[in-house]
Order: C-alpha cells, then structure tokens, then sequence
C-alpha cells in the first residue's frame, strides 16, 4: 500500500536543476516554502546548491532546504532518494532515457509519482509495467502532468461531469480549440521529441498517432474516435475554421485514457447512480487550432507539417538546432511572464439533437513552462495534501498509472483555479428535448 507513516519529504523535485525542475522548485519557493517539507534531487551536486542559492533571493529559508543526489541509471540510489518523499515530482527528461528507475523505484517504495513527459511509448510501457502492482498498492502514477496535456484531460472531464451532473446525459464529443497562445521553447523537449522519434519503431510510431485509444485499449476501451488529422476543417459546434494542433497527438490519448478509467473504475457518480459510460457511450474528443478562416486554417497545416519534418528528419533537425535552444536552456523570465494560453472547449450531448456546452480555460502565462511547472507542482500536492478527499470521492481511481483526471479530478481543479489558472464552463445552448 502507498506510504501509512510520515516521511522526511512530502515533495521531492526530480531534476531540479533542470530547466522546468528550477521552475517548479521556484514556486515552491514563492509559494509554499515553510508550508511543506521538501528537497530539491538530482544528479549533479554543485548545480542543484546553485539553484538553492538563487533561489535563496526569492525565499531566504531555502537555503536550507535538503540536496538529495542520485544518478537516473542507479536504482538503488534511486530509491534511496524516493522512499523519503510521499510524492516525487518527475521532470528530468527524454523520460524513456531516464525515467525508468524512477517509476519503477516509486511503485516500490509506495511513494506517488508525477512527471511531465508527452512521450506516449514510455508511458504505454509504463502502464505495462507498474498498473497492476501499482493499484494493488495504492501508488498513484501520473504522467502528462503539465500543458501536456492537463488542460486537455480537466478541461474535457469538467465539461463531462457538468452534463452528468447539471443536465442528467452523457457527452458524444469534446472539442478543444487553441484560440490564442504565446510561449517559448526548450531545449529538454526538442531532445525529448528527438528521441521520440530515434528510439522508438516506426510500427509503434504509426499505431501512436492513428489510434486514439492507444492507452485506453489496455482497459478494454473501443470506439470510432479518430485522430484531427493535418488538413484544414470547419468546426461547426464552435463556429470556426481550424487547423492541427501538434499536441493532439497526444492530448487525445489521455482524454482517452480518462474515459477508460472512468468506465473501467467503480462505475458510480458522485450521487451514487450507476454510469456504465462515464464519458458517452461512443465518445470522441478532438483538439485544434482555431483559425480565421481556411486561409489560416491552412497556413497552420502547413506550419505543423514543417514542424514535424524538422523532429523527423535528421538533416533538417541538425540545421534547426543551430537556431533553437539546447537541454537545460529555455525562454527567459520576460518570455514566460509575457506569455499566455485560452482555449476554447465545447461539447456536444448524447441528446438528439444535442445540446452545445461551452467552456474555456487558459491562463496568463507562457504554457510550456510556468504554466506545467505549476500544474505539476499542484497535482503533486493534491496527491499529498488532499489525499483525504481523494480517497472519499468514488469517481476516482485509488492507484496505478492513472490520468490527472481520473486520479484528482475535482481536487486539481480547485487547486489550479486557486493558482489563477481559468477553468469554467460558460453556458449551455438549446433545450432539452421533451420526453
């Protein structure tokens, strides 16, 4: 079973001397230092008491925050490291390089884990691997804990259980549309990507991107979802035109993986009633970019195809490194602060005809970087802080390599809107049809 005694730390930042670890550790700094007990691990000594000492001007109490140091490929060492933490925050990446031992160390230890990895294989690997010994011991693995792909997964469940509970249906379809955004890149996941594409066969590549129930079918999950695809298409329930959004590859996945835990879990609504289909009974979800007609629909088709060409195809890569960030760096304070994100979430009811159920999310920060850092750091205290309340709540997974949706659900919700993130459904249109 998960942890039943007090450890040294509530919180371990893995890789903290990495670009998004520094991040997370610094709002730990800003915002909770004091209120929690933690430490700062990695590989490299003298680089982590660097991160302590500016971070120091930020906090001056975290000049006493513990160093706790262990290379990725040593697992005892790993251990060592995870078992004095109730929740270990994973962001040294490419995680299918060094992220094994860590997973696997946690499941032993008992200890909860969360990361911000997009890499899809590793974490089908890792469901392979840890699900079953996980959810016996009450360990709660979640990966994808950042912009991939949290707004994704909450903004999808919070539509899904506003027409559960508010208007008494199941949903058909979810879209998500990148309305606006602004933010930088780092170096950790271009080489995240890169590695993605290197290590990994061109079978398994080919199955991740066509087929939306990718980790869902490990729970018996099926249905007629189907990826967005790179052409251009007019999204009728939201009134607009849209193009691809490089993400959905991976955001479909887990909003997948949510509804098959959900389906596959106690079966039961907060009311108690039986939901044999906790999402709909066929349903799809679909991520894009809003655009201002098919002009610009098409311009980001083509954008996104460019992108794609340069994490896959060697040549091109190699010239675009030259121009890009390398591991360890990424955009400056101004770029993140003057960063932002809004997306636009509509859903369409199982209802003939359907109702349309608007939503938005978003927030005032750059996404890949402020904006992760924070959602890892409140997922990670959901789990530790709020285990009350997740463990009373039946609609929620207890263990094993869940989605933050499934395993925290209206808890991270609450928590990420405390932090100024902007969640919240906006309205609903037409009537219900008369019985």
């Amino acid at each position: 079973m998960a942890q039943t005694t007090m450890r040294p730390y509530q919180v371990v930042v893995w890789g903290a001397s990495g670009f998004t670890g520094r991040l997370v550790c610094e709002h730990i700094a800003r915002d909770y230092q004091g209120k929690i007990r933690w430490a700062m691990a990695g590989r490299d000594q003298k680089k982590l008491e660097q991160v302590r000492s500016e971070l120091s001007t930020i906090n001056p109490a975290v000049k006493d925050v513990p160093i706790l140091t262990a290379d990725a490929r040593d697992a005892p060492a790993v251990g060592s490291v995870v078992r004095q933490a109730e929740v270990v925050l994973a962001t040294a990446g490419p995680f299918a390089r060094y992220g094994d031992n860590v997973v696997e160390q946690a499941v032993e230890a008992g200890t909860h884990y969360a990361d911000i990895t997009g890499e899809l294989p590793w974490v089908k690997r890792s469901q392979a691997r840890h699900h079953s010994s996980a959810a016996a011991r009450g360990v709660k693995v979640l990966h994808c804990c950042g912009y991939d792909s949290v707004p994704s997964d909450l903004g999808a469940w919070m539509l899904v259980e506003h027409c559960r509970e508010q208007l008494g249906c199941g949903v058909s379809q979810v879209f998500t549309l990148v309305s606006a955004a602004k933010g930088g890149m780092s170096g950790g996941t271009l080489e995240s990507a890169c590695n993605l594409v290197d290590s990994e066969g061109l079978g398994e590549l080919r199955d991740m991107g066509g087929n939306q129930y990718y980790l869902a079918g490990a729970h018996g999950l099926k249905g007629s979802d189907r990826p967005a695809g790179l052409l251009p298409r007019y999204v009728a329930p939201a009134r607009t035109w849209a193009g691809p959004f490089i993400m959905e590859g991976v955001n479909a996945k887990i909003v997948q993986h949510s509804n098959a835990l959900f389906t596959a879990g106690s079966g039961t609504a907060a009311t108690g009633a039986k939901v044999p289909y906790p999402y709909g009974k066929d349903f799809k979800y679909t991520e894009v970019v809003a655009a201002s007609g098919l002009l610009g629909a098409g311009l980001i088709s083509a954008g996104t195809a460019l992108l794609g060409a340069v994490v896959a195809i060697k040549p091109i890569r190699a010239i675009a490194r030259r121009f890009l960030p390398s591991p360890g760096q990424g955009p400056s304070e101004a770029a993140r602060r003057g960063g932002f994100w809004r997306h636009q979430l509509v859903a369409l009811t199982e209802e003939q005809p359907p109702r349309v159920v608007r939503g938005v999310c978003g927030d005032s920060r750059d996404p890949g970087y402020w904006s992760t850092s924070r959602m890892l750091l409140e997922t990670g205290l959901a789990l530790v802080l709020e285990a009350p309340r997740l463990a009373a709540d039946p609609r929620l997974a207890q263990g094993g390599v869940l989605t933050p949706a499934a395993a925290c659900g209206p808890v991270l919700l609450e928590r990420l809107r405390a932090a100024g993130f902007e969640f919240r459904v906006e309205g609903v249109e037409g009537e219900k049809k008369a019985q």
